[in-house]
């Protein structure tokens, strides 16, 4: 059984998300400071971390900070917060959590969605977790993110760039290519045509922080199959994902399938 670990100093918010974990089938740990937190994770295994930004004997920042210098860092965290606001987003992926909830969206429909994506895996994700996959961003802060949502789903065939050259240079093949579109010496737009220009069965995605129709139409044209806008939105990063590995079966169909076109023809 998935075991749950929720910290927040709050017993009214404690008590909603122990509801709905128990009522999930999951078994639930609780503490409203870190100090007990700590505590359970010393005697019992925990797969997923939920906290608040306001603790009994700290603040959630400093949990979260402390959590990841300590040997339960792997453990995925989630933050709950009443702050939206683009900043804060950033500091918290930047501080290594996969995701927030919004206190004003906190509800069974919401959070059964979280935990369906960060405690189960489905026949996408094990196929994920097969293929090579490229990531090029020359931000710290995002390739943390990324990493984080990866190795949440136990994907870990993932190599990281931050240079383009290093990128273009490797002679390793993959299927799955995520690019940042402002990148140091080459545009992320020449990489993807780059990477096109070499054939073969591959998805490109781009990635940025530009909220423009012109820039994702652009570098569509260029080559890319998809866009996800930063700062990354877990159930939107991971259904791209997963759609990729729709669009990697369908090239490979239609490459089977022209292959077997040519051999009734030479017949």
């Amino acid at each position: 059984m998935k075991k749950i670990l929720h910290v927040d100093n709050s017993s009214f918010v404690r008590k909603i998300i122990r509801n709905i974990a128990i009522e999930k089938g999951l078994q639930f740990e609780e503490a409203e400071g870190e100090k007990a937190a700590l505590e359970i994770l010393k005697s019992k295994d925990i797969d997923l971390i939920i906290t608040g930004l306001e603790l009994s004997d700290t603040s959630g920042e400093s949990f979260i900070s402390n959590l990841k210098k300590s040997p339960h860092a792997r453990v995925p965290i989630i933050a709950v917060t009443s702050n939206n606001s683009l900043e804060s987003r950033e500091e918290l992926f930047e501080m290594g959590v996969v995701d927030y909830i919004l206190k004003s969206e906190l509800s069974k429909n919401r959070l059964d969605k979280y935990f369906d994506i960060y405690l189960n895996e489905d026949s996408f994700t094990l196929q994920l977790q097969a293929l090579n996959i490229a990531v090029l961003d020359d931000s710290k802060v995002a390739l943390t993110a990324i990493r984080s949502i990866f190795e949440l789903n136990n994907i870990r065939n993932v190599q990281y760039f931050q240079n383009p050259r290093e990128l273009l240079k490797s002679q390793e093949e993959f299927s799955i290519y995520l690019v940042d579109l402002i990148l140091p010496d080459i545009p992320g737009e020449d990489v993807v045509v780059e990477l096109r220009k070499r054939g073969g069965d591959k998805v490109i995605i781009a990635i940025s922080g530009i909220r423009s129709y012109k820039s994702m139409s652009q570098i569509l044209l260029f080559g890319a199959d998809d866009y996800i806008m930063k700062p990354f939105d877990v159930n939107l990063f991971l259904a791209r994902m997963k759609n990729s590995v729709r669009m990697l079966s369908l090239m490979k169909d239609l490459r089977e399938t022209k292959e077997e076109l040519k051999k009734l023809k030479g017949l």
